[in-house]
């Protein structure tokens, strides 16, 4: 959606711009009360991403130069036709959405950021809580007496490891017989 607003002085204008944000200005170099540098200049002020044109009938290299250097989109000499117009408004237009499209998938990109850290560190508290053990530093776990890289001879470690977990409550007595019959067919394996 579009709207146009009209200011016939700088000073008009300054007011507008304190009350709407604006996404484009057009505006004569030469104006009553304020000149349309002081105006570009207090345009991006409020608003570094405004696009502002300076259209003149008093076009200069210097004030050309001044213009671009204070920000503004482009630089209209008049007489201008409507044509010209049309053309520096339309990519005035595409630029603002571009700009906004990259603001809004900057968001995005900064939410997925850090909706990743907050998931990477529910993952490393998630690991911390895992390696936390909760029982007696002298009872071993499953994992130690099945773990085959634990050396194969300590079969008998083995055995009083799993007798321990079961005098402490932590293996019934089927579970002790399947644990213990696991590790008799490691011992020995039938073919």
């Amino acid at each position: 959606e579009r709207s146009v607003d009209v200011c016939y002085d700088g000073l008009t204008a300054i007011e507008r711009i304190q009350k709407n944000p604006y996404d484009l200005i057009l505006v004569d170099l030469i104006m009553p009360r304020v000149g349309g540098l002081d105006l570009l200049k207090y345009a991006k002020k409020v608003n570094p991403d405004v696009i502002v044109v300076i259209i003149t009938g008093y076009a200069s290299l210097e004030t050309a130069i001044m213009a671009i250097k204070e920000g503004a989109y482009d630089y209209i000499r008049k007489p201008c036709n409507l044509e010209e117009i049309r053309i520096v408004v339309n990519n005035a237009i595409d630029k603002i959405k571009l700009n906004g499209e990259n603001k809004e998938l900057l968001k995005k990109l900064q939410d997925a950021y850090h909706e990743l850290m907050a998931l990477k560190e529910k993952k490393l508290e998630d690991e911390e809580i895992a390696n936390i053990s909760f029982f007696s530093p002298n009872v071993p776990s499953l994992h130690y007496l099945f773990n085959p890289d634990y050396p194969p001879n300590n079969y008998i470690d083995r055995l009083q490891a799993l007798s321990s977990l079961k005098e402490n409550g932590l293996l019934t007595e089927g579970e002790f017989r399947t644990f213990k019959k696991h590790l008799l067919n490691a011992i020995s394996p039938r073919g």
